[in-house]
């Protein structure tokens, strides 16, 4: 308690008889981070017909390997050859119609056609705009109309042969073909026919991370993996990559997907092959998680000493969304008041 004298009025300053002050325990930082996952290939493609039709052509097997660029599966091109046919026509007419426009339009054919009809039909007077400009603006418009008409038909065509292309499905990469939706030829199918192809080189081992913990992987991680069949044999590895955008798990939770590396999974790894990654966290061992908030001017935190507030001084280590890092200066008992603002909270009597 302190006595101060303020122009002659005695103020006694005593402190706040509860705090009110809340807290919670230290959260330490685990070493190492659990998540099951299986082996893929970094480089796989899942390829579709962009129209249904009859599958004609089915080379290959699951299992089989194919080289890049190479066909994997037709489509019966008949009916789209026809409907070429159908565009080419469309195209050849638009094209003489053209033509015979233009030419009509070079022999002023058609602005006497234009100033015929407009003689025969308008007995009005114009008002701001003369004889001779609606004339030569119909005749602009007929011409523009005509070449436009041979323009979309040109495009029709090209469509058409667009379409015949993707009658056929090619290997974008050098691989296994390791999913079929269909196994014979001479049967419809859908655009949601899939094949898929997959380097088997390029194998990796993927794995989701909770979205609460993935502020504590990092690209170069080690990584220890123990796969499922592997006779209780354990797999080093390394992060390669963490994908951006977050994914939600068939249980409602949300993560991130990290591929993981390793020499061992490369020369005798099997796609599809499951197991579980223990990733080494990127925070410091003896770090100590707290609410970011608690931490007052980067350096110092009010924790709990024997039942009474303390300020404590820190080492300020990462953020992790609303959760910051202490690297020293707390201990794994330490109970941290989350609303500081009580403990400098006093009361003031006037006497």
């Amino acid at each position: 308690m302190s006595i101060v004298l303020i122009a002659g009025i005695l103020v006694i300053s005593r402190p706040h008889s509860s705090t009110n002050a809340e807290s919670v325990n230290v959260e330490s930082v685990s070493s190492e981070i659990i998540a099951d996952g299986a082996i893929v290939a970094q480089d796989q493609a899942t390829l579709h017909f962009q129209t249904a039709g009859k599958l004609t052509y089915l080379p290959f097997k699951e299992g089989d390997t194919v080289r890049q660029g190479q066909t994997i599966a037709s489509l019966d091109p008949y009916p789209l050859q026809k409907q070429l046919q159908l565009m080419a026509n469309s195209y050849q007419t638009a094209t003489n119609n053209t033509d015979q426009t233009l030419e009509n339009n070079g022999a002023g054919i058609i602005e006497g056609q234009t100033r015929y009809s407009l003689d025969t039909t308008n007995k009005n007077s114009y008002n701001s705009t003369t004889e001779a400009q609606v004339i030569t603006d119909t005749v602009a418009r007929i011409v523009s109309n005509n070449l436009l008409a041979q323009n979309s038909a040109q495009i029709n065509v090209d469509i058409a042969n667009y379409a015949i292309s993707l009658a056929t499905i090619t290997s974008p990469i050098k691989g296994v073909v390791t999913h079929m939706d269909v196994t014979t030829s001479n049967v419809n199918i859908t655009p949601t026919t899939s094949f898929t192809v997959a380097d088997p080189s390029t194998l990796v081992f993927r794995t989701n991370i909770l979205e609460n913990d993935i502020d504590f992987v990092s690209v170069g991680s080690p990584v220890k993996i123990k796969l499922t069949n592997g006779l209780g044999k354990e797999t080093t590895g390394t992060v390669i990559k963490i994908y951006p955008d977050k994914v939600t798990l068939p249980n409602g939770q949300k993560s991130y997907q990290v591929d993981i590396e390793s020499a061992q999974i490369t020369a005798s790894g099997k796609m599809g092959q499951s197991g579980t990654a223990l990733i080494q966290s990127s925070s410091q061992s003896t770090a100590k998680l707290v609410p970011t908030w608690t931490v007052l001017d980067h350096d110092s935190l009010w924790v709990f000493s024997n039942g009474k507030p303390v300020l404590r001084s820190v080492t300020v280590g990462k953020a992790h969304g609303d959760m910051t890092e202490i690297i020293t200066g707390l201990e794994a008992n330490d109970q941290v008041i989350t609303n500081p603002e009580s403990i400098t909270a006093r009361k003031y009597q006037i006497l």
